[in-house]
């Protein structure tokens, strides 16, 4: 088994919103990384309104929050960094500078910095004796080979990078060149990637309010570069290049001092697709846990097609939309009732939520003379709990008391009903609610939704539109 990277991100994440990307990304693939520190680098504001000092408290909230909508509750692993730069003579230390010290003195350690070099110079010029233990992984320069290096993270502080250089550091240098191949849109965020707290405060970062139309909000995301490098240096092209071709001519070193350079990426789909995959992955750690409803989705049964009740191609087709669309609307954190015939079991293993199995007839047909040892298995599986026949949600659900069962002949009548099984007549009938599948386009229904259909039913729908 691969061991884990011991790892820092040092960066200015109140500059641009790249740095904000990188640190949920990072976060998401934990079992890559050990998450040592949030170092905060020193920024000079484009439009200078906010000053360096100022710049590192916006930084330091920046990151408190993006770490709260990831799970980390505590802040402890934000460090605040330099509010000013070497080139500038700046020479203090610094809560970062002293937390990178403190780290590369007992471990390896990894330090992917997604601004100027400031932090990391001054703690090799504190502490040389932990440039054996780290490894710097930088986005910044833009084409070397051709004396282009005019870009901020060089130009903010071209002494510590100077410095760093010198010091012989094991460093990958990628210029922001490469990182500019990183693209999303808003359309591609709304559509992939804004099913939790996170992807949706990151499409507010994205697209801020003052876009009005879907097709603004192009946006390249350089600074996920490193940590994709990281994650596979397969994505990647490069080469070990003499530190002299990175330094001015009076600064030039007599040493072998090798650089290694990330000249070019590879095609962007593999690398942004495990983005969606592992970012899609976190639940809602700030909105409350939900409740949803469904019915009939029948994973992995070719019958469905026989009677041509899906729009898919296939039943490979409609298993893979089916649960992205469930995922798409569900956490890890919520609860899904799943009101009966529900397929191949094995796929609640690829669900977000705790699904409450409510038996249908076809998932009954499997159950055998034995419930419990049944309902154990599925449990064993990844359901949260099997029903064998109806359940009775608690009243302050949804307001009153609601039964839950799979066939709508098997309603209550001094109460609502929730009921699935019937897939050709009209979704909803006197007193009761169908939510099968077939009628809410393959997705779990909300309770908000619910709420709704149950006004609707039982005080603004004509007699003529309930089902026999």
């Amino acid at each position: 088994m691969q061991r884990k990277i011991n790892l820092i991100i040092d960066t200015d994440v109140a500059n641009e919103i790249d740095d904000s990307f990188a640190i949920v990304y990072a976060f998401a693939n934990q079992d890559r990384f050990n998450i040592e520190a949030i170092t905060l680098a020193p920024f000079i504001d484009k439009k200078g309104k906010v000053s360096v000092e100022d710049g590192m408290i916006d930084s330091f909230h920046e990151a408190l929050r993006i770490l709260r909508y990831v799970g980390e509750k505590s802040g402890k692993k934000v460090f605040k960094g330099s509010e000013g730069f070497m080139s500038n003579h700046y020479s203090k230390t610094s809560p970062a500078v002293e937390k990178i010290i403190q780290t590369a003195k007992s471990k390896n350690t990894t330090i992917v910095c997604l601004g100027p070099l400031t932090n990391v110079a001054l703690a090799i010029k504190k502490a040389p004796e932990i440039l054996k233990n780290i490894n710097i992984i930088w986005l910044g320069t833009e084409h070397v080979y051709v004396g282009q290096f005019d870009d901020t993270n060089y130009v903010t502080d071209k002494i510590a990078f100077e410095y760093v250089i010198k010091s012989g550091a094991l460093m990958t240098i990628i210029p922001n060149y490469v990182g500019k191949f990183i693209v999303t849109s808003k359309y591609e965020f709304k559509k992939n990637i804004a099913v939790n707290d996170i992807g949706r405060y990151l499409l507010k970062k994205l697209c801020p309010e003052e876009y009005e139309f879907d097709d603004i909000g192009i946006k390249n995301i350089y600074d996920l570069a490193p940590l994709f490098y990281l994650v596979n240096r397969n994505w990647f092209y490069e080469r070990a290049i003499s530190a002299n071709t990175l330094l001015k001519e009076q600064q030039k070193v007599s040493m072998g001092i090798l650089v290694n350079y990330v000249y070019d990426m590879k095609p962007l789909q593999e690398p942004w697709e495990h983005f969606i995959k592992m970012v899609t992955k976190f639940g809602n750690a700030i909105t409350p846990s939900q409740i949803f409803f469904i019915s009939d989705t029948h994973f992995g049964d070719n019958r469905r097609f026989k009677i041509k009740e899906t729009p898919f191609h296939d039943v490979n087709e409609m298993n893979g939309e089916m649960i992205k669309r469930w995922n798409s609307v569900v956490s890890k954190k919520d609860t899904v009732y799943h009101l009966g015939d529900f397929g191949d079991f094995e796929f609640v293993k690829r669900l977000n939520g705790n699904v409450i199995l409510i038996l249908g007839n076809h998932d009954k047909a499997r159950m055998g003379k034995d419930f419990e040892a049944f309902r154990q298995k599925l449990i064993g599986l990844g359901f949260k709990d099997v029903i064998r026949d109806g359940l009775m949600l608690d009243a302050k659900i949804l307001g009153e008391k609601v039964f839950l069962t799979h066939k709508p002949t098997d309603a209550r009548k001094d109460c609502f009903t929730l009921f699935g099984h019937v897939h050709t007549l009209k979704p909803i009938k006197r007193n009761g609610f169908n939510v099968c599948v077939t009628y809410h386009d393959f997705t779990p229904i909300s309770l908000k939704e619910i709420k709704k259909h149950m006004n609707f039913v039982k005080y603004n729908a004509d007699e003529d539109v309930f089902a026999n």
